[in-house]
């Protein structure tokens, strides 16, 4: 069987634009074949390959191609990486002792980056029930609404740490001894991809985060109360601007995601959420 006896010599151009690259460039024979490998490089995060072709010039002569006893993975759909692929010389050319010189093309196609519709479930710990819907893909929106257990339990008293403030009512009151939470938040921002699958995100918007203490009012005439209600315990409330901020990462359609809430830059807290993309 004939041997291949030539010289090799690898040569690379970018036929294309932006800041593609292919790269280290190298070769070796391996029985009758020639094994051509190659660094792709600076590929955007929604950009594949979908050609790879090879061409060789001999001598002096022009470049011919694209090569066809080529040998190797599938490169559509690839992204950056190193990679070889095995040409069959004998079969496609005669023998020579002249240099042969090659030349790796590139062509590069978009990914599919049309918005898609999301819906996650969010929480943090003053506002364990929310929602947050939107969309992903390149620079989009949100919305998120959190609340607690006692959103709609609005406080009728304030109370400052010794008294309740400008109680008023012929009678008089005693706490139960429940409290908590009467907190929601109502959120708009943006989101924006980063990677193929994570992206971050940032909203503003308005929140309220009163601690609240269950009170019983009496008269003097009776010992069982004739009302129940909310005091907002004031050093522990706060209101105003609220601030969003987090990463999404997407596996497949399943939505995972984590950050971080700021309410009028005085409380902070940790926020988490899980949901699907369509």
């Amino acid at each position: 069987m004939k041997k291949i006896l030539f010289t090799l010599i690898m040569a690379s151009f970018a036929s294309f634009v932006f800041a593609q690259s292919i790269s280290n460039v190298s070769s070796k024979v391996i029985d009758n074949n020639v094994q051509i490998s190659y660094k792709v490089s600076g590929l955007k995060y929604y950009q594949e390959i979908s050609r790879v072709d090879i061409f060789v010039r001999i001598g002096d002569d022009d470049f011919i191609g694209p090569l066809k006893e080529i040998s190797g993975e599938d490169m559509k759909g690839k992204s950056n990486g190193s990679y070889s692929v095995l040409w069959d010389a004998l079969k496609e050319i005669p023998l020579s002792d002249e240099a042969f010189v090659f030349d790796v093309r590139l062509k590069v196609a978009d990914k599919d980056r049309s918005r898609k519709l999301f819906v996650m479930l969010v929480g943090n710990d003053v506002t364990p029930l929310g929602i947050r819907v939107g969309q992903l893909g390149k620079t989009s929106w949100y919305f998120e609404a959190r609340g607690s257990l006692l959103a709609m339990n609005t406080p009728t008293y304030a109370y400052d740490g010794n008294t309740v403030i400008d109680y008023e009512k012929t009678g008089y009151y005693e706490f139960t001894g429940t409290s908590g939470w009467q907190a929601y938040s109502a959120i708009v921002g943006v989101t924006q991809q980063i990677s193929w699958n994570a992206f971050v995100y940032a909203g503003i918007g308005y929140g309220v985060e009163n601690y609240v203490i269950e009170t019983n009012e009496y008269d003097y005439n009776s010992s069982a109360p004739i009302g129940t209600v909310w005091t907002k315990y004031e050093e522990y409330s706060n209101s105003g601007v609220e601030i969003d901020a987090g990463l999404l990462y997407r596996y497949k359609k399943l939505l995972i995601g984590a950050g971080g809430t700021a309410l009028n830059f005085k409380s902070f807290g940790w926020s988490v959420s899980l949901g699907y993309s369509f």
